[in-house]
């Protein structure tokens, strides 16, 4: 009896526990791009929230949304067009802040007669084997650019050798790398320029947990908003903040990579307007993904703005 007992305890307090604590799980390896987060738990804000959170990086190998699927976390982000896409497919999700409001997604040509989209016809561009996928491949449609994609995890090197015709880059990242690696007169052709600026990361909770426990799920999002706040008021503390979890993570990123991607990641958050980060979800951005999946087959249905953020706003 006392040892059944001593299970059942045992067993409350592993759910409390559970309950208690947050597991984010942010879409990447520890940089700029994440800065708000560390400065939202370096600063306290999400102890003054009363959460306890414990931010769990991802790999190469082991993707944010297989994590979420799995339950090894309680929430990641994850761009809008691919949180509109696993909707549909199933994924069970609420979006509870949107940080990013445009895309700093683009496509790096190693030949300087490559200046469009349509240059793009028939040539080997690389390609991230976890990220974009969708995207890409109705680009290759929209355009009818028979694109041959090569997968690669996260290096440029398949670029640097001259293995791909040009590679799909994040401006704050794979771009920075191709430009310190030498290719100094290298162009962007950003999908922005071409009516695909959809907006990134957003914080996604499984709509089990959001669903159990709404209020610490929004404590989240607002503490995670007031770092983000923060950070844009004080880059120059944020970066430093952000090479201590890098130190600690032992990970080889410099601080001048560092620091081009923490402005590049504010400016993607700021409304062109403004200048301002919003933090909102455009309704008119939430139907031009829709639109541009129903089109070409990849969704069933129309995925609203309730429906993204679970209702609330």
């Amino acid at each position: 009896m006392r040892r059944f007992l001593l299970t059942i305890l045992l067993s409350l307090l592993f759910t409390n526990s559970y309950a208690q604590q947050i597991i984010f799980t942010p879409q990447w390896l520890p940089q700029s791009q994440f800065a708000g987060y560390y400065v939202a738990q370096k600063l306290g804000y999400y102890e003054d929230a009363g959460l306890d959170v414990v931010i769990e990086h991802t790999s190469s190998s082991d993707n944010a949304q297989n994590r979420l699927r799995e339950g090894k976390c309680n929430a990641i982000t994850m761009n809008l067009f691919d949180a509109i896409f696993n909707i549909d497919q199933g994924m069970k999700v609420v979006n509870v802040l949107q940080t990013a409001l445009h895309t700093g997604l683009v496509i790096v040509p190693r030949n300087n007669d490559i200046k469009t989209l349509k240059d793009l016809s028939g040539k080997r561009v690389g390609i991230w084997r976890t990220h974009y996928y969708e995207l890409s491949q109705i680009v290759n449609e929209d355009y009818k650019l028979n694109i041959e994609w090569i997968p690669f995890v996260q290096s440029v090197n398949l670029y640097i050798s001259g293995a791909v015709d040009a590679t799909m880059a994040m401006i704050y990242n794979e771009a920075y790398h191709i430009y310190a690696s030498g290719f100094e007169n290298v162009s962007f052709i950003s999908l922005a320029d071409y009516g695909y600026d959809f907006p990134e990361e957003g914080v996604y909770f499984t709509k089990e947990y959001y669903e159990k426990y709404p209020d610490k799920a929004m404590a989240f999002a607002e503490a995670s908003r007031r770092g983000w706040e923060w950070t844009h008021e004080h880059p120059d503390e944020a970066l430093d903040i952000v090479m201590e979890v890098i130190e600690k993570e032992n990970m080889p990123a410099g601080r001048q990579h560092q620091k081009w991607m923490l402005n590049e990641i504010l400016r993607l958050q700021c409304d062109a307007e403004s200048g301002k980060p919003a933090f909102e979800l455009e309704e008119e951005k939430i139907a031009q993904i829709n639109e541009l999946l129903l089109k070409y087959n990849r969704i069933d249905k129309v995925i609203t703005k309730s429906q993204i953020t679970g209702g609330q706003r």
